[in-house]
């Protein structure tokens, strides 16, 4: 056996005094002698700081001078330096399975005040380890070439300006976007608070540089079904809708002149009107525009075919069908945006019930130059409102809706007024807000610049008892809450929050992420890693993991970038999981309880050999087919029923 008595090779214990944070509670001479009468270590060797550079040379040179074969560190947590001294065992031509940690500091020196318990309980951990390591069998290190592509979901500006930074390194970056266009949620405004900057001459300049840039494919129109793999070998599948018009397309618009069919437009929060025929915004990438199949009339019943003879290209094709498409990509970026609040549970609140009340979403649209109406309420009406309530928090901070703060309503509801008076110079403006949040000190001189204007800011400290209402014979809206007088104004405009996008629980099924309380993605860590999430390799931006203004959504999605960047390199290997279960073939009973166990999606059954087969490029190690397999068949290395049962063995009878 390995490591014992009879070998030519060595079992050697390396004692870490951690400074005094082990030694001042262990006795470490106690340890010496108790290990040299078992006779199962050969070597006693103690460091005062084995992971300090002198304890690095000495641990060195002691397993370079010495027929040694197996390891033992008793010292600090394996998670802190276990990889730093297999890396250096392997450098003197020893297995790294070889060389393995007893945890003497956290599991026994910081938690046991008595210094002969704590010594005993060092013996048991240390015997453990010894106990375990005789089984130990040899682990290959092994890599693969890595994709250093990139895969975007979500064509938002957060998603586009990933895709921008990457590209210029030469990548390959690929944009999924579900909607027919990219752009996303800043594309539906016409400034961007607080600097009130022009959206649309912010994003054409952006959205030309995706369309000329070879690098970047924008694969529109299209959703995410499967994801396979890990960081450097992601395999996905997409499904790409028929647009019914060829790429030649130019959106000239002259189908939409013809089109007999129009619906409400989504991407105006339904306030006007679309074709059958249609795009989202001029200048649109891609450029071709889309037929909705289900209200088009040459396919609701084969009566109109009037796209077709006045388009100059030649474009329609009501032939094209549905395309899936794989696609191989080293990283992946979550970008999918956000959701408004819903209103729906807050009739008092009166959205969709009472004329003249708005969302502050609804509002931007209407007042946009490339909105519905062209920057104005109502176009073919010729009162001007005079006043105007703007709500904080509607359908916020509350169980009916969204439970927390968004961060970036405020400043949206103070935007709300800035527009308002920019159309209407003259309105005058009420906020009803209980607390303001402001996150930068532009944002608040923002808030300063409003109340100088003449807008009122009014306290409530219980939103939740607002009330808007309108009778038949009222001109005017009246708005009640708690803790201010009633006020009768033209125009109500709610300030929703943001929501998790409708897909988020997909993707997340999908990509197997966590999603935090709220929705959201849950981040790798939200303090060190706020971009990152608990899938190597899987990265998000924008909204994805929580709400964030335009100029975060950009900074996030340059920082992505960039650990993708410095972590992706073309050409280089990427190292795989060492740690990866197997199956015995012979004992697999082919009863495929391991396949849905899996987490990875890494095992896959063999028709013709009736059993089970692990995928160990996809296999992250985590055990779980292990304890599903009924009939014993599956093992994970470095961690097989018997080297764990010789652990305990080690602990229960040292």
């Amino acid at each position: 056996m390995p490591g014992s008595k009879t070998g030519d090779k060595k079992t050697v214990l390396f004692l870490c005094k951690c400074s005094s944070n082990i030694s001042n509670i262990v006795d470490f001479e106690e340890i010496k002698r108790w290990a040299g009468e078992k006779g199962d270590t050969n070597i006693a060797a103690v460091s005062n700081l084995l992971c300090a550079p002198d304890g690095k040379k000495f641990f060195s040179e002691v397993i370079k001078k010495k027929n040694v074969n197996n390891i033992i560190i008793a010292a600090c947590s394996p998670k802190l330096h276990e990889k730093t001294f297999q890396d250096i065992a392997e450098k003197n031509n020893i297995n790294m399975s070889r060389v393995r940690m007893a945890n003497i500091r956290e599991q026994c020196a910081w938690v046991t005040a008595d210094k002969n318990e704590a010594t005993e309980k060092a013996k048991s951990l240390i015997n453990a380890a010894i106990k375990r390591s005789f089984l130990s069998e040899d682990l290959k290190r092994r890599t693969m070439k890595a994709y250093s592509d990139v895969l975007i979901i979500g064509g938002g500006i957060a998603g586009i300006e990933t895709a921008r930074t990457i590209s210029k390194t030469g990548r390959k970056v690929y944009i999924v976007e579900k909607n027919i266009t990219i752009g996303g949620s800043v594309m539906k405004t016409e400034d961007l608070a607080p600097s009130m900057e022009c959206s649309p001459c912010l994003m054409a300049p952006i959205l030309s540089d995706v369309r000329d840039d070879p690098n970047i494919e924008v694969l529109a129109n299209a959703e995410i079904t499967n994801i396979l793999g890990f960081f450097g070998n992601f395999n996905v599948t997409i499904k790409e809708k028929p647009r019914y018009v060829e790429d030649n397309c130019i959106a000239c618009e002259e189908c939409f002149k013809v089109c007999p069919v129009s619906v409400k437009n989504e991407f105006h929060y339904s306030l006007g009107e679309r074709k059958a025929i249609y795009t989202l915004f001029p200048g649109a990438v891609p450029a071709s525009a889309v037929i909705d199949k289900n209200i088009c009339k040459h396919f609701t019943d084969n009566s109109c075919d009037k796209c077709v003879s006045v388009c100059p290209f030649g474009s329609i094709n009501f032939d094209q069908e549905e395309k899936t498409t794989a696609i191989n990509a080293g990283s992946i970026v979550i970008s999918t945006g956000f959701k408004p609040g819903d209103l729906a549970g807050f009739p008092e609140l009166g959205h969709k019930s009472i004329n003249d009340v708005y969302t502050t979403y609804e509002l931007e649209s209407l007042l946009s130059t490339n909105g519905p109406t062209g920057g104005k309420l109502k176009p073919d009406d010729e009162k001007i409102p005079a006043s105007a309530a703007i709500i904080h928090c509607a359908g916020s901070m509350d169980s009916r809706g969204i439970p927390y703060c968004s961060s970036i309503c405020c400043t949206h509801a103070v935007k709300a007024g800035e527009m308002l008076g920019k159309v209407y110079p003259a309105i005058r403006v009420f906020n009803i807000h209980n607390d303001l949040v402001f996150t930068d000190p532009e944002e608040h001189q923002f808030y300063k610049k409003q109340k100088a204007k003449g807008t009122t800011f009014i306290k409530c400290f219980d939103l939740s008892s607002i009330k808007i209402t309108k009778t038949p014979d009222d001109e005017k809206i009246k708005i009640s809450g708690y803790g201010f007088e009633p006020i009768s104004v033209d125009i109500a405009v709610l300030a929703t929050g943001f929501k998790p996008a409708d897909d988020f629980k997909e993707l997340a099924k999908i990509m197997d992420l966590a999603l935090d309380k709220n929705g959201f993605f849950r981040p790798g860590h939200r303090i060190l890693h706020t971009t990152a999430s608990e899938q190597d390799g899987i990265y998000s931006a924008g909204c994805a993991s929580k709400p964030v203004n335009a100029a975060a959504a950009c900074t996030q999605a340059q920082a992505v970038a960039g650990d993708i960047m410095s972590r992706l390199i073309p050409g280089r290997e990427i190292e795989l999981e060492i740690f990866t279960s197997f199956i015995d073939e012979e004992k697999c009973a082919g009863c495929k309880m391991c396949i849905p166990a899996c987490p990875f999606k890494s095992i896959y059954y063999d028709p013709e050999r009736k059993i089970s087969i692990i995928n160990e490029a996809l296999c992250r190690g985590c055990g779980t087919c292990t304890a599903a397999c009924p009939s014993g068949s599956i093992f994970a290395r470095h961690y097989t029923d018997n080297e764990i049962n010789a652990e305990i063995e080690g602990i229960l009878h040292g």
